[in-house]
């Protein structure tokens, strides 16, 4: 076994480097001082949806202005949109609200892809999920409008 000592150089900067993080931490939280967030581009093309809970497992998407259903997703699919309504049902639950109360959809001029539950106010933006994942609520969107010729 090796019986150097541990380099004090190293443990000196890891020291000076822990103390500026906390200054910095300190000075932030005493201040007031938050980082901005990005940018929330304006929506281009939205929708408001509900999801109901069937009786054989399978969950319905409704379109809330003209009641028309969206899209079933089968018992044993739609994975992810499954996980972002547990999740969101989770959260409403403190607001004594279920899943049938309607979310927000919307494409941004970005092009990204936002579920917004104006209930707790919470607004995902769904690329971070990944393509496939923000694929499968680019399904539930209305068509866009056709290009005037």
């Amino acid at each position: 076994m090796n019986n150097r000592p541990f380099p004090k150089g190293v443990l000196i900067a890891m020291a000076a480097l822990l103390g500026f993080i906390i200054l910095m931490i300190s000075v932030a939280r005493l201040t007031g001082t938050k980082m901005d967030l990005a940018p929330v581009t304006p929506e281009v093309l939205a929708r408001e949806i509900k999801f109901l809970d069937l009786a054989d497992g399978a969950v319905a998407v409704y379109d809330v202005e003209t009641g028309a259903l969206i899209q079933t997703l089968p018992p044993g699919e739609g994975g992810f949109i499954r996980g972002v309504l547990r999740s969101m049902e989770r959260q409403r639950k403190g607001y004594q609200a279920d899943l049938s109360e309607p979310f927000h959809l919307a494409r941004r001029e970005s092009g990204d892809l936002t579920l917004k539950d104006p209930i707790t106010g919470i607004q995902l933006e769904l690329k971070a999920y990944g393509a496939t994942n923000e694929a499968a609520f680019e399904q539930l969107l209305p068509a866009p409008p056709a290009a005037p010729q």
